[in-house]
């Protein structure tokens, strides 16, 4: 059976299985040799309202009867009574001009729940042409990363036969870098790829991204993840998009954004939000120090105002002080966080001092939905400050478990050792009241009491909750968009009711992903630091939806002599768009805070520079859209990132000496910002050509009002002369 347009050729075979996917443009076909099943179920036995251990497995070959219905340019392949069981799955493929659209119907009559549904299952070959080293897979997680050819360029497991990198759509709830930001995934070398995304407006729990079967094939395939109800029957609630696409991950993206800002997250850009506070519009330094350890104790918070006035005073912008270890227990232990470290009148002076003076009070941050059981960590472990015994059991028993997420022998899910940086923790069920005082609350008596005027969800990357299978709570078993619906709840409670309190509230999440977007008001991204795992990290998300939420970059970005990357972090935050940040700590294992006239004077340098620059800028690099940008021909430099790795191996890579990128205000006017991150001065040509249209002059300003010129536009390109640490702007207009 064959289905075809001007752009596409799929072919099956007798029983339902894939054997082609062709682009009629380069004829390659992406399938491997022998085809592949077109979907994968994975079933429960649920018996008496309790999921039984242990899974079925499902597949079209299964099936006892098999119907193709054909209509034009639509191909409804009907597969009835898998392995004997009453199980009808039918697939439903049609063209819409390039793009092929899948949609899935599942009629479920036994006792069995459905609770994964691998569709369309795709496994591609493991070379896509003549270049394996110009192949990537672009995967979505964190801020996006891209993979090599796992041959030439292993992935994280090397030895295993299965590795994977597929992440999860918000709604898994383990705390690792599990964090899938966005609904696309890629495959593409330097001929032509594939681009795959779920149109899904509302963020239903999903994975997304490759596994490889060393030798053999790279599978693709969407997995949709389900609450775990018997006798369900359900038409996915979106379509899976496929397309053929020429160019790298940013021409793939900028195919999966006319889709993505059709959907509620992309409802109101940032000039639009009347929601988010002004302060975070015009820019800030984000500042992360240790309330903590430091040789006056409890009375150090007296001075914490006037050492935050200091870092103002040098870098002449408004500075957010992330403090860091205010818990009452101690550094990342909740959700017993009252009365904060110091005691109350103490943290409340300093909190009222910081805002008299003009600066965001933040407490960084909160442990998301964490509940902590047990830490006994000692000074001998690689963070001696995160040193720690802790016992909470019997109050967890009394006061915590009836709201903690349950696994499916109703024992509370828990994660990490004893030992670990965040001991033993259970999860707070999304659904129930614990969840939202763990933030809602948390972040309200903050405010009320203390005036707190930021606060951080940490450690719910991307928005990630648990899976749960209380059935007391509300929610249907298993995994849902209850989950998504339920942090959405919180959220939007919190911001309303703080921002009653104070305009100024402002309401942050560690990393983030899409169905969040309109209900923060600025995120943390850590885009800077390269690389977080495969070949590269790139500003995916700020590429789809910067200007539609802030971000800020860093927490423990070191701004001393230690940290050999800090010239770069700078200007990297800087022509990314995020609001810059730095630490007077080390990059990892120390715990006193230096003074400012202990920072190296030339990450000092480019951070003042990058300061001046960005509040002259805000209407491009906060407001604004960030355009696809190549690399300016210039020499590279060899950088290694040091400090904590989030589980992914450091290397040394390469980077430009001048970084550039292009941005588009909500006016329509065009800039580029670019940052000399070297130890020399820079000569480069700019070419403005492909995006300042019949314009003749362009106004130039370096480290904003130290240096502005007009220059003129000679052959599509304009000549700049960028001193050492120096952060410039280019735009048609001042």
């Amino acid at each position: 059976m064959i289905l075809e347009n001007i752009h596409c050729l799929l072919q099956f075979d007798d029983r339902g299985n894939l054997l082609a996917l062709v682009s009629k443009s380069s004829g390659r076909n992406y399938i491997v040799k022998d085809g592949c099943s077109l979907f994968r179920l994975t079933m429960t036995e649920i018996i008496e309202n309790r999921v039984m251990p242990g899974t079925l497995a499902l597949t079209g070959d299964m099936a006892e009867q098999i119907d193709f219905i054909q209509q034009s340019q639509c191909l409804e392949i009907d597969y009835r009574n898998l392995d004997g069981m009453p199980v009808t799955v039918k697939c439903t493929i049609g063209f819409m001009d390039e793009e092929i659209h899948w949609n899935i119907l599942i009629e479920n009559k036994t006792r069995f729940a459905v609770s994964e549904i691998e569709y369309p299952v795709l496994l591609f070959k493991p070379y896509l042409g003549l270049n394996a080293e110009s192949e990537r897979i672009l995967l979505p997680k964190m801020d996006g990363i891209l993979l090599g050819n796992p041959e030439l360029h292993p992935w994280e497991d090397t030895n295993a036969e299965i590795v994977a990198e597929r992440y999860w759509y918000p709604g898994e709830g383990k705390q690792k870098p599990n964090n899938l930001a966005v609904q696309m995934t890629a495959y593409y070398d330097e001929k032509e790829g594939i681009l795959i995304y779920a149109a899904d407006t509302d963020g239903y729990p999903k994975k997304m991204g490759p596994i490889y079967y060393k030798n053999k094939f790279i599978d693709l395939s969407p997995v949709h993840l389900r609450p775990e109800i018997p006798k369900m029957d359900f038409s996915l609630e979106y379509t899976i998009v496929t397309r053929f696409f020429k160019g790298d991950w940013k021409q793939a993206a900028q195919i999966y954004k006319k889709f993505a800002e059709t959907a509620p997250w992309c409802n109101k850009t940032i000039s639009e939000r009347e929601d988010i506070p002004d302060w975070i519009k015009k820019g800030a330094f984000f500042l992360s120090f240790r309330l903590r350890y430091q040789n006056k104790g409890e009375a150090y918070l007296d001075y914490v105002p006037d050492y935050i006035e200091k870092w103002k005073k040098i870098l002449d912008i408004p500075i957010v002080a992330m403090m860091c270890g205010w818990e009452k227990i101690g550094e990342w232990a909740g959700p017993d966080y009252f009365p904060p470290f110091g005691g109350e009148r103490r943290f409340r002076n300093m909190c009222g001092r910081l805002m008299r003076n003009g600066e965001i009070p933040f407490t960084f941050g909160l442990s998301g939905l964490k509940i902590l059981i047990r830490r006994h960590r000692t000074k001998s472990k690689d963070q001696p400050q995160l040193a720690l015994d802790y016992d909470g059991r019997e109050i967890f028993e009394q006061q915590y478990r009836e709201s903690a997420a349950l696994d499916i022998n109703g024992v509370p899910i828990v994660d990490s050792n004893i030992d670990e940086w965040d001991g033993v923790h259970a999860y707070a069920c999304p659904a129930t009241e614990q969840a939202k005082s763990q933030i809602y609350g948390a972040s309200i008596r903050m405010l009320k009491e203390y005036g707190v005027i930021m606060q951080q969800a940490d450690q719910v990357l991307g928005g990630g909750t648990s899976e749960c299978y209380n059935f007391g709570h509300g929610h249907p078993p298993g995994r849902g968009i209850w989950q998504i619906e339920s942090l959405k709840k919180i959220y939007d409670e919190t911001r309303k009711d703080a921002k009653k309190i104070s305009k100024d509230f402002a309401l942050s999440q560690e990393w983030i992903s899409e169905p969040f977007i309109q209900y923060l008001d600025i995120y943390h991204c850590r885009n800077y630091d390269k690389p977080q795992g495969g070949l590269e990290s790139i500003p995916l998300f700020s590429y789809l939806y910067h200007k539609y939420i802030p971000c800020y970059a860093g927490d423990w970005t070191s701004l001393l002599p230690d940290n050999k990357t800090g010239v770069y972090f700078h200007g990297w935050n800087f022509i990314c768009g995020n609001l810059p940040a730095g630490s007077p700590l080390n990059m990892l294992g120390e715990i006193k805070n230096h003074e400012p006239e202990e920072a190296d004077p030339k990450i000092m340098e480019m951070a003042c520079n990058v300061c001046a620059a960005l509040k002259n800028a805000t209407s491009y690099l906060i407001y604004g859209e960030m355009l696809p940008t190549e690399e300016l021909p210039v020499p590279g430099m060899d950088i290694y990132i040091q400090g904590l790795d989030f589980g992914f191996k450091r290397k040394s890579i390469t980077v430009p000496s001048v970084l550039s990128m292009f941005w588009k205000n909500p006016a329509g006017k065009i800039a580029c910002a670019l940052a000399n991150v070297s130890d020399e001065t820079k000569i480069v040509d700019i070419p403005v050509d492909s995006y300042m249209k019949h314009i003749q002059k362009v106004f130039v300003e370096i480290n904003g009002y130290e240096k502005r010129y007009w220059r003129n536009i000679v052959k599509g390109k304009v000549r700049l002369k960028m001193p050492a640490r120096s952060a410039a702007v280019v735009r048609e207009e001042r």
